[in-house]
């Protein structure tokens, strides 16, 4: 099972691709894919755990993001809850952990999950 995350189109092992991350302002695509990247085993953990739960468990699932000019995520949420709400918790733990570089900025990103 792979987690991928997408990113304008581009499919990257362990990573989706994102068509249609955006951010509104302030990080670039790349800021926003490397640190996306950074956090794909943790993404993976989320996805593994909800996993045992509903073996048929699967995305996309669309999360908006803020992040401060620090460069802090000040919120984070699913754009529309998934059927496992431990799973959403998961991934916005993940997201407000994560730090970019700089900001503000709004995201919204896909998470894509690949069950093969």
């Amino acid at each position: 099972m792979r987690i991928a995350l997408a990113f304008a189109g581009l499919a990257v092992t362990m990573v989706a691709a994102t068509a249609g991350v955006g951010p509104s302002r302030g990080l670039s695509l790349q800021q926003i894919r490397g640190v996306m990247r950074a956090n794909v085993a943790a993404f993976n953990a989320c996805l593994t755990a909800a996993t045992r739960h509903n073996k048929q468990f699967h995305g996309p699932f669309v999360y908006q993001i803020e992040v401060d000019k620090t460069g802090k995520v000040t919120s984070a949420r699913p754009y529309q809850p998934s059927a496992i709400a431990s799973f959403d918790r998961c991934i916005t733990g993940v997201l407000k952990r994560a730090r970019f570089p700089g900001g503000p900025a709004s995201v919204e990103t896909p998470i894509v999950f690949d069950p093969s």
